[in-house]
């Protein structure tokens, strides 16, 4: 969702969302900030102006990820699809740590 509609009450670029999982593990409440994973925005200034990174910030206990949680793609849908693989790719990482 955009940014500026997730948390109104402060100023967004309209080129930034925010990607929320209802569902996240080992979240507090439901609350939209504690089912918060992470960004995709686009670029406004300098050499990497009108590409869109993504972010992904949802941690959960354990070791450190063995993977990038941040890049960036030409368009917004494919840095989308990329924050979405690597939220999916923390949570079986994550299930593999804890499985006997």
């Amino acid at each position: 969702m955009k940014t500026s509609e997730a948390w109104p009450d402060d100023t967004w670029l309209e080129t930034s969302w925010t990607c929320f999982d209802e569902d996240k593990p080992d979240r507090e409440s439901g609350s939209r900030w504690h089912t918060y994973i992470g960004n995709v925005h686009q670029e406004p200034h300098g050499p990497l102006a009108g590409t869109w990174a993504w972010s992904l910030t949802a941690t959960l206990p354990g070791p450190a990820l063995p993977f990038s949680r941040n890049g960036r793609e030409d368009k917004r849908g494919d840095a989308g699809r990329r924050l979405t693989e690597a939220y999916e790719r923390m949570l079986r990482f994550y299930v593999r740590q804890i499985s006997p």
